[in-house]
């Protein structure tokens, strides 16, 4: 989810979005087009394209707005692309395939040109997937099954302790229920308020419609107490219920799943690394282990390809996975982490750096696998 960044993590979201950044027009390094948008004030810059069916890379900048941080290709209620976190100044790329047909440009908080249109125009045939892409894909189509499923069974699992008012139970079962759900957040979020529903944080959304997760945290870590929290928890389950029937049929090609690895990493330090996700847990790091998972999952899914076209690249991310997976290791404590209140500014500097070491090589994968 959005939300507002505090000092430690600025210059985390700063590096990882300057180094998706890549020059505009011409040729992606993967083949296919690449198209500049802009961020204004207004919303949306240009409110309207006309873009040729294939491979496309979206290069977006945030031209001074203080109020649009945030590009999103709309397939209906589905984001089928996007990129968010950027303040003024910075610069940001997804690379998705574009298939005939109208979708929604979205830029929330414009003024007068939130939301615009893209045309992609050409043949409604595609050339089929090679067989590394089918099989990239069907790879992270298995994974993000999985986790579904295991957060199906987690989350039931909490709602139980709820039901049974057993605190100490649900705060146990509260852990395990959020690491498959941060592993697998883009796909939540690619379909609307799905995501907000179940992982809005205080402020994201109007405290009527606040839902999910953060506020049953709250009643248990604040006021000690599984009271009222039964209405939340069901929809909870009924919202994961429905997230597990929705990744089975979703539409997955390459280059999203690469995005959905940057994506990964752009939640940890916007809202990990500040605290701010598990505000009243304070189990971020649980989270921040989650996501760079994830991500793995996502970058694996498609290395294969990674591999043929830029193999020097794709060793220099294995190795970076593991320099992040050693910079949290001083702060585990047998299945789990520390509190992240024990962390200083020195240990949130050191994950900081390993996040963005990672970060600046994962982004560039979209464009290099893009069909």
């Amino acid at each position: 989810m959005t939300g507002r960044i505090a000092a430690p993590a600025a210059l985390v979201a700063a590096v990882l979005f300057l180094a998706a950044c890549g020059g505009g027009g011409g040729k992606s390094s993967g083949g296919g087009k690449s198209v500049r948008v802009k961020l204004t004030d207004a919303g949306c810059d240009p409110a309207r394209l006309t873009l040729p069916a294939g491979g496309t890379t979206f290069e977006v900048t945030n031209d001074g707005a203080d109020a649009v941080s945030e590009f999103e290709v709309l397939d209906g209620d589905r984001i089928v692309g996007e990129v968010e976190n950027l303040a003024p100044g910075l610069s940001g790329r997804f690379s998705i395939t574009l298939k005939p047909g109208r979708y929604v440009t979205y830029c929330p908080g414009g003024k007068t040109v939130e939301r615009g249109t893209l045309v992609v125009t050409g043949a409604a045939g595609q050339a089929a997937p090679s067989a590394a892409e089918a099989a990239a894909v069907r790879r992270y189509r298995a994974y993000v099954e999985s986790q579904t499923t295991l957060l199906v069974a987690r989350t039931r699992a909490f709602v139980g302790a709820l039901q049974a008012g057993d605190v100490a139970e649900a705060k146990a079962r509260y852990a395990a229920a959020r690491v498959p759900y941060e592993r697998i957040e883009p796909v939540a979020e690619s379909f609307g308020r799905l995501d907000p529903a179940i992982d809005a944080r205080a402020g994201d959304v109007p405290p009527a419609r606040w839902t999910g997760f953060h506020p049953i945290e709250q009643r248990l870590w604040v006021k000690n107490t599984t009271a009222g929290t039964r209405p939340l928890a069901v929809r909870l389950l009924a919202d994961v219920q429905r997230l597990r029937r929705l990744v089975r049929t979703v539409a997955l090609e390459p280059a999203q799943v690469a995005n959905g690895a940057v994506e990964l990493l752009g939640e940890v330090s916007k809202s990990k690394i500040t605290g701010e996700e598990e505000r009243y847990s304070h189990l971020d790091l649980v989270d921040f282990e989650a996501n760079v998972d994830g991500a793995r999952a996502a970058f694996e899914s498609v290395r294969p390809i990674l591999a043929v076209r830029r193999p020097q690249l794709a060793r220099t991310i294995d190795r970076r996975f593991d320099a992040v997976d050693r910079a949290l290791h001083p702060y585990r404590r047998g299945t789990s982490f520390v509190a992240y209140t024990v962390l200083d500014r020195r240990d949130t500097r050191r994950l900081s750096q390993a996040i963005d070491a990672l970060a600046e090589p994962l982004s560039q994968v979209g464009a290099i696998v893009v069909a």
